[in-house]
């Protein structure tokens, strides 16, 4: 062959290779992992040759719920399509919500759903948790091809979030966001939402309110205002918040998160019968959650409206049993609205259901005896209700770590009813000292005691066990102050070994001990204890303001001492 023949293949082939690159250059879907969600099998292969014909080649597919929940927690997606009706109570919706709440998807993740038409005005009302777009079925490829290129193109520009939103470093994110919108991005819009919401979740309260405000005056749009009304809520600032609430919905009724925030503040302030009117409207906007669910048949058993209770709680059980959130707490409520009725075979049912559906977990088990004992009293079989809750008792130093808030409130309940006072404010005294800044949960400790008529007692015990938290934690700062941080730190260690569950006190050990080591150097033990602290923050409550900034003082003393694998 020759030289000229060779040198024609060579640049056929060459050429053939540029043309094959500028393909996958041109292929926006190449390189990006897909999720198909959907319940109806034949839907997904549809959307799967679809999403092939455009060029994608890794596709995943869910048909339940819980399962596409476990490969957002294994994989990194780009795009998730998404049915509305997934079955078993659940929709789509219910699977964003959880899946920005876990962090399980990345800022420059697109995320459409697929819906009916009768569905769609339930997509749309979704305010600050829409989904990047929806289509109305049926459609065309050419429409689906569309509408994800119009959405991945907005989303690229969220890309420089991702590795700080995955890494639970919110306050990196923040200061992104406010570059952006500073250098006017074309997507400034975007990055100010988002900052707004990443304030909001770690609690800036201040700094919404100021970001919201200035974005106020520019143009009063839904969001903006309901972006203030839930800072000014978390700043105590009721009657603000009450009125923007108001303002959001008397513009679109459908906005279910303002009816969520007016239930919240109307709680806080004891108008439980307009609680339950607002979260009436929204469980009947969106009756497929069932924290919400929960959340009504609390407020109706409060106000006594046992039908509306029990119908919350019916749902609420019925959803969570096909759901991840199934916990004992709802069988507990179910029992207790129904013991109220007096329909107490209906309350031993529910036992049975949930020593059938939980079975294999211990809390469980336990949780059982605690209703049982409570059925059995009311049946009048008090030797029966005692030996259930020396059952109880037995096992409860023991499981205490693993016991929600609620089921130790329930635990407490129970005992009250069989006359074993000091134990129950014992429980309840610990809860208020593990949560003395949980401004809901005291709530819900002083309407139990209520509850039992004890609303004097209620008041001083939380008010006592709040001061003595302060107190303790005040002598450990003020040996800080004075310079004296060995001593300061085993104070907060021995706060921390009284009060196992105080996020606030675990965080001011962790402080504590970054103070020493950059005063004084590293301090292997020490560091040991507080990394671990800071791992144990990060899974448990990674949005805590205190820990945002306890992680950005941490990278920078681990930089600063040369220890890149003390890095979180």
């Amino acid at each position: 062959m020759s030289d000229l023949s060779l040198t024609t293949l060579s640049n056929v082939a060459a050429s053939s290779r540029e043309a094959s690159a500028r393909r996958q250059e041109s292929n926006p879907y190449k390189r990006r992992r897909i999720l198909i969600v959907d319940s109806v099998p034949d839907m997904q292969r549809s959307l799967g040759m679809t999403l092939t014909s455009f060029g994608a080649e890794k596709i995943d597919y869910s048909g339940r719920i819980a399962d596409a929940l476990t490969k957002l927690t294994k994989h990194d997606y780009d795009i998730v399509l998404c049915d509305f009706d997934l079955g078993n109570g659940c929709d789509g919706l219910n699977l964003l919500d959880e899946a920005r709440g876990r962090n399980l998807i990345k800022p420059s993740c697109v995320f459409i759903l697929l819906t009916g038409e009768r569905r769609a005005q339930r997509v749309t009302s979704a305010a600050e948790l829409a989904p990047d777009d929806y289509l109305l079925k049926p459609f065309t490829g050419e429409l689906l091809r569309q509408r994800l290129e119009r959405a991945m193109q907005r989303r690229a520009a969220l890309r420089v979030l991702d590795e700080a939103i995955l890494r639970h470093n919110y306050l990196v994110a923040i200061e992104i966001c406010k570059r952006q919108v500073a250098a006017r991005s074309p997507h400034a819009l975007e990055f100010m939402k988002l900052r707004g919401m990443l304030l909001l979740k770690i609690s800036d309260f201040a700094g919404a309110k100021a970001l919201y405000m200035d974005a106020l005056r520019i143009k009063p749009v839904p969001w903006i205002k309901l972006g203030l009304a839930k800072a000014l809520l978390g700043l105590k600032e009721y009657d603000e918040a009450r009125l923007l609430f108001e303002e959001v919905l008397a513009d679109n009724d459908q906005v279910i998160e303002a009816y969520d925030g007016l239930a919240r503040l109307q709680q806080l302030n004891h108008q439980l019968k307009a609680a339950q009117q607002s979260l009436t409207r929204a469980v009947a906007l969106s009756p497929m959650l069932v924290q919400r669910q929960q959340q009504l048949a609390e407020v109706a058993l409060l106000n006594d409206d046992l039908d509306a209770a029990e119908q919350a709680t019916r749902e609420a059980l019925e959803l969570a049993r096909h759901s991840w959130r199934r916990v004992p707490g709802h069988y507990a409520l179910a029992a207790r609205v129904q013991l109220a009725r007096g329909d107490d075979a209906a309350a031993l049912r529910t036992v049975e259901q949930l020593r059938r559906d939980l079975r294999d977990e211990p809390v469980a088990g336990w949780m059982a005896n605690v209703i049982d004992s409570q059925i059995q009293l009311k049946l009048g079989h008090q030797d029966s209700a005692g030996r259930l809750l020396d059952e109880a008792d037995a096992t409860f130093a023991e499981l205490a770590r693993e016991l929600s808030p609620e089921a130790q409130m329930e635990y407490a309940r129970a005992c009250h009813a069989q006359g074993r006072r000091e134990q129950s404010e014992t429980v309840l005294r610990e809860l208020v000292r593990n949560y003395h800044d949980n401004e809901m949960l005291l709530e819900r400790i002083g309407t139990l005691f209520s509850a039992i008529g004890e609303d004097e007692q209620g008041r001083q015990l939380i008010s006592e066990s709040v001061q003595a938290v302060i107190e303790l934690n005040n002598q450990a700062v003020a040996e800080a102050k004075a310079g004296r941080f060995d001593a300061a730190i085993e104070q907060f260690l021995r706060a921390a070994d009284e009060l196992p569950d105080n996020l606030q006190v675990k965080l001011n050990l962790v402080n504590a001990t970054l103070t020493l080591v950059h005063r004084q150097g590293w301090h292997e033990e020490y560091m040991r204890r507080a990394h671990d602290i800071m791992l144990a923050v990060r899974d448990m409550a990674p949005t805590d303001g205190k820990f945002q900034k306890l992680q950005v003082t941490w990278r920078q003393l681990v930089e600063k001492l040369g220890k890149p694998q003390w890095a979180l």
